[in-house]
């Protein structure tokens, strides 16, 4: 994604505010989730951090954590419970 394409970083704080957001001193933009993961998401393969080239590519990777994430919060969810009528 050229840069002019890609969200801006403090755009990304606001679409993302459960993640830190930074760019490292080598120019690669990361995300830290700034909680740790329940067991669900960790079967999900969600992730604590992801990076990307660019802000645009690290958007596309935080919304496939939130997938991942909201997966994991239907997966723990229990089964409606079925009442028989005799």
């Amino acid at each position: 994604m050229p840069e002019s394409d890609s969200p801006a970083p403090s755009a990304l704080c606001e679409e993302f505010p459960d993640w830190m957001i930074f760019r490292s001193d080598a120019g690669r933009w990361w995300a830290s989730l700034r909680r740790g993961l329940t067991g669900y998401e960790m079967a999900e393969c969600c992730d604590r951090m992801v990076d990307a080239d660019d802000p645009g590519g690290l958007a596309e990777r935080l919304r496939e954590q939130e997938r991942r994430q909201a997966a994991a919060a239907r997966a723990r969810r229990p089964a409606p419970r079925v009442r028989r009528v005799p």
